[in-house]
């Protein structure tokens, strides 16, 4: 994976400093204030029927997906 540098403030660079966990590196920090949360964390998290209905919902978005793209290039 490669890395970007980017500038901020350095009144953010401190707020960011402090919500930083000891064992994580500025990016995962970042990551992880941004709300996003790897797939790992979820493992064992959701029910057989929680699973089963993002299976569903997943399959319905790919479908409408497939159909707005085939509407748009017939």
């Amino acid at each position: 994976m490669g890395s970007k540098n980017i500038s901020i403030p350095e009144d953010v660079y401190e707020k960011l400093r402090e919500e930083r966990r000891a064992d994580e590196s500025f990016g995962e920090a970042i990551d992880r204030l941004l709300g996003r949360r790897r797939l790992a964390e979820f493992w064992g998290d959701w029910s057989e029927d929680t699973t089963a209905r993002a299976r569903e919902a997943i399959e319905a978005g790919r479908e409408r997906n497939t159909d707005r793209l085939d509407r748009l290039y017939d």
